[in-house]
């Protein structure tokens, strides 16, 4: 498989700062790959550098195998979609989407074609005469995808795109987001701070905390196999626990993973307080102390609840208890 964008052991510091710390990563030709952190991370630097708006302290980025630290923005086969979707308010969306092909001396006839093309493809066939101002935020959006869309991109890069967005059309879009990536068949990498957007979306995901990549893998790896307790806790917000703790429950010294949905009710197991319970519609949430350690169980709705302050017995298959190692950066 063809890799469309590789990462040699870059790096981009900001004096004693290092936003990006010898990233080494690889992605292929027509992967919806997202890049997952808290802000500070690096994810967006990281965006920034293959997009051309920064340049490597250190390393090297190539695009499909062209080396491209010193190419300008323009020059490189990619695109980028900003979170306040950058729109000129006083053109109409035609002008907008058009506005690249416009800026490569493209012809009138030719680039509005092109534009009525690419808002067909981001379902918004007959928007092109209005003005940014009298779109939703939604439409705003997909404004901002066929203006990127329309120069035929080899990579298109997402900054968080859809973080303005409320939580029901925020879904929406994930799902018009990958039916559009699987269409077209062209590289995305998607930049975001929200675990569910990039499990539900990405083919594989890179999880970073303070300048380094924690973790590389599929969604269902991620979330089932974390290999750093900052993986484990930032990523579905798993029960890390302790080495000592895990020590007595499994003879082996490591930290370990164990998702709420994993801890039930279970005479007989281990003995824990509850201390306490927020009720989230299909499920409440317990939280618990066992041997002093927090943890958290998600109930169904339906089974019969603990009162707060009450000891319960809570168990766990062997195999929801993942061991790990402690690297933390």
């Amino acid at each position: 498989m063809t890799t469309a964008i590789a990462f040699r052991r870059v790096s981009r510091h900001y004096g004693e700062v290092r936003a990006v710390d010898a990233v080494d990563l690889e992605v292929t030709e027509g992967e919806f790959f997202a890049m997952l952190g808290p802000s500070g991370s690096g994810k967006t630097t990281c965006l920034r550098l293959v997009a051309g708006f920064e340049r490597p302290t250190a390393g090297e980025i190539e695009i499909f195998g062209q080396p491209c630290s010193k190419v300008p923005p323009y020059r490189r086969p990619v695109n980028t979609v900003f979170q306040d979707y950058a729109l000129f308010p006083h053109l109409n969306v035609r002008d907008n989407v058009a506005y690249g092909l416009m800026i490569a001396r493209v012809g009138k006839a030719e680039r509005h074609r092109a534009a009525e093309q690419a808002l067909e493809m981001v379902a918004l066939p007959g928007y092109a005469d209005r003005k940014p101002s009298a779109l939703s935020g939604g439409q705003r959006q997909r404004v901002a995808l066929a203006r990127a869309l329309v120069n035929k991109p080899k990579v298109l890069l997402l900054d968080e795109p859809l973080g303005a967005l409320d939580l029901k059309l925020r879904e929406q879009m994930q799902v018009e987001l990958k039916s559009l990536q699987r269409q077209l068949g062209i590289t995305f990498i998607f930049v975001t701070h929200d675990q569910g957007e990039a499990l539900s979306m990405a083919d594989r995901v890179a999880v970073f905390n303070e300048g380094r990549i924690q973790q590389v893998g599929r969604p269902e790896d991620i979330y089932d196999r974390p290999e750093t307790p900052f993986v484990a806790d930032f990523v579905g917000s798993s029960n890390v626990l302790p080495p000592e703790i895990v020590e007595r429950l499994t003879g082996h010294r490591a930290h370990a993973s164990l998702r709420p949905e994993a801890v039930r009710l279970q005479p007989g197991g281990h003995d824990a307080q509850v201390v306490e319970l927020a009720f989230l519609g299909a499920v409440t949430r317990l939280t618990l102390k066992m041997e002093g350690q927090a943890l958290t169980a998600l109930v169904p709705k339906g089974q019969a609840l603990p009162e707060k302050g009450s000891t319960v017995q809570i168990g766990w298959d062997n195999d929801a208890l993942h061991l790990m190692g402690s690297r933390d950066g």
